[in-house]
């Protein structure tokens, strides 16, 4: 919960201004704060008092690695950390849901199904911790934050690498003593087995309300952990064995992780669907919360100078549908990402001067700070007109791509992969609350980024699902991944099973009509976006689709029809395609992997191939001009250019620096210039000449540059930079 600062609190710390407080303790304060560009963290700070002692620096900066190794996605993203400062700090996203145990309070005990899905989550939160050889060893309920795509684990301030005692003296028990494990409460080795028996009085405390130990003085909760037996009254039967084996007092009688993950959950539907009503609502208030939040500092003591008081700040508000969609078990992007991620300017100037170190570069015309969406969930930014749109997990800005002005961010868009343009307008995917609302496609406004009247209202269709995704549009027509309304849906999940009969569908944008239909036999991966690149060329449809094993299949089909010409796996890694455009033609697709080649659409045979003497890949093509363009994955990895008619090797780059990353994006090609994207920045190489002209050294490797208005504008991680083009060359 949220409170005021304090008179003696800091206004900032580092580039994060204070909020607010949420919450203190022995080690330190944690704060609401945001950065200039408007980025809401929870910045966790160390008492001065303690600041001083080696150990517990130690233990801030292990706390941070930890963090790092959990991620995002089962706990909150490592923002920003600096555990060298005077005053040690740590800034993670701010976690939109309440602690399990305000859960339990506010609704009580949970329905088994909320706890097998908990339990399921957790266990393989823990799995990848362990994986890395790190224990938890504080698990309780105060430290797993309950939100509507799982649950996330927080604190890792007595983490530490597993068999490691350096920072517990001999027979002291570090942890809370009524989720301790027994070995842990007589100062014992807590291995990862000792999560699992915290884990189970997690979930015990979950399904009854009370702890599987009781409460009282510490000393005699260490006293039942050690000897008695787990008090299970009131967990469903069928839970009882299961918690009863990690509750063992023998370490090596308690299941795996992985092993809970198959007993507890079936993995069917999305966890919030498994959430009771009143959680969810909790957790739609409090991501309205900390944007209605108006920051207060309490006064001094009357002995004590007059602190100042922080400003009001306005945010930008949740959308009304996201709030009905997170109250409603529907799609709760919001909540997994964090409110504000969007709100990317920093605040400087326009005409930022040049990057500092750059050899020979033009200076920027301007430079931001940007959040983006990962390259994985087809966060590619879009050029529509003189508009660059970047993309964020859950909204999108769009820049005035001769000034870098923001001109709106929009939190209209749940996902990267509900967005696609035909270069002159946008479109979005607008989700149901119920999937008897239908599908529906809006052109969004580009004077202010909101969603217009559905161009395309589909009642055939479940609008609601998660794996629904906008995969092109062009010539006037949508395509889109989704699936029918089943009888059943009406109180189902927004899952992405197989079972439900998956299919690209085309509608036309002028009469909303649908076109054709073509239902896809496979089984859906887990992951979304299913989707990882589509192009229409001609009555050609291409489209890359993610398989089971995070590989990719390539899938041609006929526009006017909508049937299947052809499909076929390609040796790629479905992430990394996602970060560049495919190239393609009126004919032939290009795909780099072990060698070039040229397969043609009409039946996807192999046209031609090209393969460098000693070169074991390539990065991603790009066609331009009738000629491929790729890097080397062998030695000092140089940009070569292909004949796109032959195969015929034309030209290969003069002199080429390896610096890493060159793989990860394809070139940008201008009319004088292709752009290498590498560690070391964007290398600029002559056409003409083959040589490298210039180096602008920042790293813009995450996404392909955009050519618009005499500009490049390249994306990298966590900014945006413009340069010059030369157009003559």
């Amino acid at each position: 919960m949220l409170s005021p600062l304090t008179h003696d609190d800091p206004v900032a710390i580092a580039a994060y201004r204070l909020i607010a407080r949420l919450g203190s303790g022995g080690m330190g304060t944690v704060y609401l704060a945001r950065s200039a560009g408007g980025r809401t963290v929870a910045l966790k700070t160390m008492h001065p008092g303690i600041a001083s002692d080696p150990a517990s620096r130690t233990r801030f900066r292990l706390e941070t690695d930890a963090a790092r190794i959990i991620g995002g996605h089962h706990g909150a993203t490592v923002v920003d950390a600096d555990p060298l400062a005077p005053t040690p700090w740590l800034a993670t996203e701010y976690v939109l849901g309440p602690p399990l145990d305000d859960a339990v309070s506010l609704t009580g005990r949970l329905p088994e199904a909320s706890v097998r899905a908990l339990g399921a989550a957790l266990a393989g939160a823990l799995a990848q911790l362990h994986s890395s050889d790190v224990v938890h060893r504080d698990l309780k309920p105060s430290n797993v934050m309950v939100t509507a795509y799982g649950p996330k684990i927080i604190d890792f301030g007595i983490a530490r690498a597993a068999g490691d005692d350096r920072l517990t003296s001999a027979g002291a028990a570090a942890g809370t003593p009524a989720f301790m494990s027994p070995e842990q409460a007589t100062g014992q080795e807590h291995s990862p087995a000792g999560d699992v028996f915290a884990l189970a009085g997690v979930l015990t405390y979950a399904a009854t309300g009370h702890g599987a130990f009781g409460t009282g003085q510490a000393a005699d909760l260490l006293y039942r952990v050690r000897y008695a037996d787990p008090d299970l009254t009131g967990v469903p039967d069928s839970l009882i064995p299961i918690l009863t084996r990690c509750l063992s007092k023998d370490p090596a009688q308690r299941p795996t992780t992985s092993h809970l993950v198959a007993e507890l959950h079936d993995g069917q539907g999305e966890f919030a669907d498994h959430l009771p009503e009143s959680v969810l609502g909790e957790v739609a208030r409090r991501a309205t919360e900390v944007w209605q939040y108006q920051p207060y500092r309490r006064p001094a003591p009357s002995h004590h100078s007059v602190a100042e008081t922080l400003p009001a700040t306005q945010g930008s508000g949740v959308s009304r549908r996201k709030l009905l969609a997170i109250g409603g078990s529907s799609l709760l992007g919001v909540v997994g990402a964090g409110i504000g991620a969007w709100a990317w300017l920093d605040g400087r100037s326009a005409n930022t001067p040049g990057a500092a170190g750059s050899t020979n570069a033009p200076n920027p015309l301007w430079r931001r700070s940007i959040d983006t969406a990962a390259p994985a969930e087809v966060g590619r930014p879009l050029l529509v007109g003189d508009k660059a749109i970047v993309l964020q997990g859950d909204g999108m800005t769009a820049i005035e791509a001769s000034t870098g002005r923001n001109l709106w961010s929009s939190s209209q868009v749940l996902h990267p992969w509900d967005v696609a343009t035909d270069g002159e307008k946008l479109y979005a995917l607008d989700y149901s609350l119920d999937p008897k609302e239908g599908l529906r496609v809006a052109q969004i406004n580009l004077d202010d980024g909101k969603s217009m009247d559905p161009d395309v209202h589909a009642r055939a269709y479940n609008g609601k699902l998660l794996g629904n995704q906008l995969v092109s549009v062009a010539g006037g027509v949508a395509w889109v991944l989704t699936a029918p309304v089943r009888r059943s849906d009406t109180e189902e999940s927004s899952g992405i099973g197989p079972e439900r009969g998956w299919l690209i569908a085309s509608f036309s944008l002028s009469n909303g009509k649908k076109r054709t239909e073509l239902i896809l036999k496979e089984s859906v991966p887990g992951e979304v976006p299913w989707v990882t690149g589509a192009r229409v060329s001609g009555s050609y449809l291409v489209l890359q689709f993610r398989t089971d094993s995070g590989g990719v299949d390539v899938l041609v089909c006929d526009t006017r029809t909508g049937t299947e010409i052809w499909r076929t796996s390609l040796r790629l890694d479905a992430d990394e395609i996602a970060r560049s455009p495919m190239a393609l033609s009126d004919e032939h697709l290009y795909v780099a992997s072990d060698a070039l080649r040229a397969l043609r659409l009409a039946d996807g045979k192999e046209v031609w191939k090209y393969k460098g003497t000693n070169v074991a890949s390539y990065g991603a093509a790009t066609l331009k001009d009738g000629v491929i363009y790729a890097v080397e994955g062998a030695g000092a990895r140089a940009l070569v250019a292909v004949s796109a008619a032959t195969g015929k090797l034309l030209w290969r780059e003069k002199d080429p620096v390896q610096s890493g990353a060159e793989l990860k994006v394809a070139p940008t090609v201008g009319d004088r210039y292709v752009y290498k994207h590498s560690a070391a920045g964007l290398r600029a190489i002559d056409l003409r000449t083959h040589e490298t002209v210039w180096l602008h050294k920042e790293s813009l490797d995450r996404f392909a540059a955009l050519i618009s208005e005499r500009r490049l504008i390249g994306v990298g991680e966590g900014r945006i930079t413009a340069l010059p083009v030369t157009d003559t060359p």
